[in-house]
């Protein structure tokens, strides 16, 4: 069976779990919040401490987070000058937000951990981290009317469950503290809650919207800024470093490639429905990034990813 193929097998079940998530919301009544606040708090934040146990504590690993950040925070500026020429309403701000976040978590972390091994998984949960780091400071700074600053990234760090999941995991890992192999059993019903759970927030995230809106030139920009611009920085960063430095090994380019092609993060609804900012033309533009990319991971992973 050619990868391709065997990349599509493995990702619909993932597209299953949204239809779960989008039935549960609409007959079910399932109360999203709660399950985000179980993912939020307590899943997600194991699953990435368990990565980070895995990982070989190298300056190239180490700096993986960081230079996904800083990706992220140059396509928020670049594209908020943009989109500002062309609209002067939220509907700018959204495509700013969304050309610096993407599904990595939710979307993206199932995908990396039925196509790689822990120690791939791992690296790219430290690049997750970075797109995680930029949603919950820069991006939701977007959104506040006292704009960005220090401060309230600071704030926002201090906040974040997962940003204390990796100091400990790292620290646990430095130290080379053994951990009981029961853990190693219980990370395997983690992962397939995270799975399971992770999609069917996407879908009960649709559930609660009464109408779609269809608006091509967002829809345009926004594809343009997550399928065409951030694989194409990726893989530009790739060759350089593949040419001319050799910081990173193939390892960690897989991990960034497939954090450069996964959907439209579902946060945008989330933000655009917390701030009334055209949460349907977000929830229209989610939904049909993340049936795009049923076809188009698939295609890019077979080519770029090893």
């Amino acid at each position: 069976m050619c990868f391709f193929s065997a990349c599509i097998i493995k990702i619909i079940p993932l597209y299953l779990n949204i239809l779960l998530g989008y039935i549960a919301g609409k007959l079910l009544h399932a109360n999203r919040d709660t399950i985000v606040r179980i993912m939020f708090y307590m899943i997600n934040p194991i699953v990435i401490f368990n990565g980070v146990l895995h990982i070989d504590l190298r300056p190239d690993t180490l700096a993986i987070p960081a230079v996904v950040f800083f990706i992220s925070a140059s396509l928020c500026f670049v594209f908020y000058k943009i989109a500002h020429g062309m609209w002067q309403d939220a509907t700018a701000t959204l495509v700013s937000y969304s050309a610096g976040s993407a599904n990595t978590g939710y979307f993206g972390l199932p995908i990396a951990l039925l196509l790689f091994d822990e120690h791939g998984e791992a690296l790219y949960i430290m690049g997750l981290l970075g797109v995680s780091f930029y949603e919950n400071t820069l991006g939701v700074s977007l959104f506040d009317k006292g704009g960005f600053s220090v401060k309230n990234t600071v704030k926002s760090f201090a906040t974040l469950p997962a940003f204390y999941a990796l100091i400990i995991g790292l620290m646990i890992n430095y130290a080379q503290i053994p951990i009981p192999e029961i853990f190693d059993e219980f990370m395997r019903h983690i992962k397939g809650a995270y799975a399971l759970l992770g999609m069917m927030i996407v879908g009960l995230g649709l559930a609660t919207l009464s109408h779609f809106k269809l608006d091509f030139k967002f829809l345009g920009i926004t594809f343009f800024a997550k399928f065409v611009v951030w694989p194409l920085v990726i893989l530009s960063i790739i060759f350089i470093d593949r040419h001319l430095i050799g910081f990173f090994n193939q390892q960690i380019y897989d991990a960034l490639v497939l954090l450069s092609i996964v959907p439209l993060s579902v946060n945008t609804v989330m933000m655009a429905s917390l701030t009334n900012s055209y949460p349907e033309k977000a929830a229209t533009a989610v939904l049909i990034s993340t049936f795009f990319a049923l076809g188009y991971i698939p295609i890019m992973a077979n080519y770029f990813i090893l």
